[in-house]
């Protein structure tokens, strides 16, 4: 007799690592890890090593824990008909439904647009400091790039989550063999010079100093973009796809956390905290301030190439969410079928990006100041505050989601100080 059921096989296949498993979670790695990385040795060195050792205390729960959450609250949404992304919309009705897909645009819309500015920059800079080619202007390459990125985005959410998985291999590789090149240049003093500083410091400024990098800790791991369409893919897999989705979470994390802090302690230990504070002051990521120094001929000639990949990625993690958000909002304000809403959706999008692209304005304070806290009400406080008032998610209420609150009202509150 036959005691096991037929699908038996099926859901053990659905629970067992698959190769797919393996694009989901480099596309997280790519989202998270990409352009940030690369300024995120400048502050960390600037602020001193107690900084650093508290993103290797605080770095993994401040950023895992929400990510979780997020994606647990996205798999209980109700899908809709015409396989929409999540984005908490079934949790609200009529015009609160399109104030939070509203919402959702205005945070990340603008971080495309840095990342897209960052991407023509670098690609700029290449052709005419290093190529001397100055025969192609800067509207060209904006828009041949802005053209190039959206015609990734229109090929589907698995294209571009498999671009990312392979843009993300190589960026990976890249910064951990330039970490693993800085090794011999290590010196202690760098770290235990910073702390006899720190002894001197009245314990209270050293508490401030702590309290406003908490957001600096938990965007320098967010990949909240991305969490949407991976929701979307793995809810699709119905009873195994929560399980599976949550451990493709943590193992993604656990790549990011290792490799960003490898990074950053690497490059810590290698270059003086005087560097990092000209760096920041000339608004140079790491790889520019390492070309000066011994080996630095290898990261000179890849830097270029590195950056651009960082910001290719980014672009992409957080333009797939946000394109299909937007088809969504304007489909469902304008009562326009799906179809005719991702069109005016697309050619909004590439007309602002383009423009700003070409524009070339500085707009990093404005991202860090506005979208900042806005993604912070995202990635920590509308979950939970839908855990506690809607009752499809009681079974998610507990103490992950008490810390998740107090992560981030510790979190914005640091960010509101520093606008202050």
């Amino acid at each position: 007799m036959n005691l096991v059921p037929d699908n038996a096989g099926q859901t053990l296949a659905h629970r067992s690592w698959q190769w797919r498993d393996n694009i989901w979670t480099l596309g997280l790695y790519g989202t998270a890890v990409g352009a940030g990385t690369l300024f995120l040795p400048i502050e960390i060195g600037t602020r001193g090593p107690v900084i650093f050792l508290v993103m290797l205390l605080l770095g993994l729960p401040l950023s895992l824990m929400p990510h979780l959450l997020l994606c647990r609250v996205y798999m209980k949404e109700a899908p809709s008909g015409d396989s929409a992304l999540p984005v908490f919309g079934s949790f609200f009705r009529g015009k609160g439904e399109l104030a939070m897909l509203l919402f959702y645009c205005l945070t990340f819309f603008p971080v495309t647009l840095v990342y897209g500015t960052s991407l023509v920059n670098a690609l700029d800079n290449y052709l005419t400091t290093r190529l001397h080619f100055h025969l192609i202007h800067r509207s060209v390459i904006s828009f041949i790039v802005v053209a190039c990125l959206y015609a990734v985005l229109s090929k589907g959410r698995d294209k571009v989550v498999s671009t990312l998985s392979a843009l993300a291999l190589p960026f990976a590789i890249s910064i951990v063999l330039i970490a693993v090149s800085q090794i011999p240049h290590w010196h202690l003093d760098n770290f235990t010079g910073a702390i006899e500083n720190v002894r001197t410091t009245p314990p209270g400024a050293t508490f401030k100093g702590v309290w406003l990098t908490l957001p600096l800790i938990a965007f320098s791991f967010c990949c909240a973009p991305m969490i949407s369409p991976l929701a979307s893919w793995y809810r699709e897999k119905q009873e195994s796809g929560e399980r599976k989705a949550l451990r493709v979470i943590r193992v993604a994390y656990a790549a990011i956390f290792i490799s960003i802090i490898f990074f950053v302690l690497s490059c810590v230990l290698s270059i003086p905290q005087a560097t990092f504070i000209h760096a920041k002051a000339q608004n140079l990521n790491v790889l520019s301030i390492m070309t000066g120094g011994e080996g630095g001929g290898m990261v000179y000639y890849v830097a270029p190439f590195i950056a651009i990949l960082g910001m290719t990625k980014s672009f992409l993690g957080v333009g797939l969410s946000v394109a299909d958000t937007l088809a969504r909002l304007l489909s469902s304000a304008g009562g326009e079928k799906r179809r005719v809403g991702k069109g005016v959706a697309w050619l909004l999008m590439f007309a602002v990006t383009f423009g700003v692209v070409d524009a070339n304005p500085d707009v990093i304070t404005l991202i860090e100041t506005i979208c900042g806290p806005m993604i912070a009400v995202i990635l920590f406080l509308i979950p939970a505050w839908l855990i506690y008032t809607r009752e499809e998610l009681r079974s998610l209420r507990g103490a992950k989601a008490i810390m998740v609150i107090i992560g981030g009202l510790a979190t914005l509150s640091a960010l509101f100080y520093s606008m202050i």
